[in-house]
């Protein structure tokens, strides 16, 4: 009698540890393959984390790597997942009159799409735009930013076309462009 009871107990422990451990994974991973957390903001620009989710990796963990924000120089984000680019955005200052075109002039980017009158030019795995900003930078008048999906699908431009406005909103507040 007492193997049977020391047998049932054991059988009972596994099956409590068991299911403690499906618990916790269950509560440390989501259904589509990442167990880091979605971030609301690429490096402190606040965006869409539902949409930003869908440009984002699958993995475990998720670094965000910037240089300083910066008025006076390039700026450059990276969104690893696993040590390996997912999201980037990037911008650069200019002199006045540096346009959107101008920044597709020296690229290999294929299929660009003008939005909203030209506002925005998307590709299919990124979207840019030129943000007007006097009296902000020493290095010009003009900043283009960029964000790109690293890992790009057929759905990443239709994304980043709507990722890309509001997260540009938020970048030229950032910096304290003018209106």
């Amino acid at each position: 009698m007492r193997i049977k009871h020391t047998f049932t107990s054991t059988i009972k422990a596994l099956a409590g540890v068991t299911m403690y451990t499906l618990a916790l994974t269950a509560c440390g991973s989501t259904d589509d393959g990442r167990s880091y957390s979605l971030p609301d903001n690429i490096c402190g620009i606040t965006v869409d984390s539902e949409i930003l989710a869908q440009l984002l990796d699958d993995g475990d963990e998720l670094v965000q790597d910037a240089n300083s924000f910066s008025r006076s120089g390039s700026y450059i984000c990276h969104m690893y997942v696993d040590g390996n680019d997912s999201v980037v955005s990037d911008a650069n200052w200019h002199e006045s009159g540096y346009t959107l075109r101008e920044y597709f002039e020296y690229s290999n980017i294929k299929g660009v799409r003008y939005v909203e009158g030209g506002k925005y030019a998307s590709w299919r795995s990124g979207i840019a735009t030129v943000i007007p900003c006097p009296g902000v930078s020493e290095k010009g008048d003009v900043v283009d930013v960029s964000l790109e999906d690293m890992e790009w699908d057929e759905e990443s431009r239709s994304l980043l076309e709507e990722l890309g406005p509001p997260y540009f909103d938020a970048y030229k507040k950032k910096l304290g462009c003018p209106a």
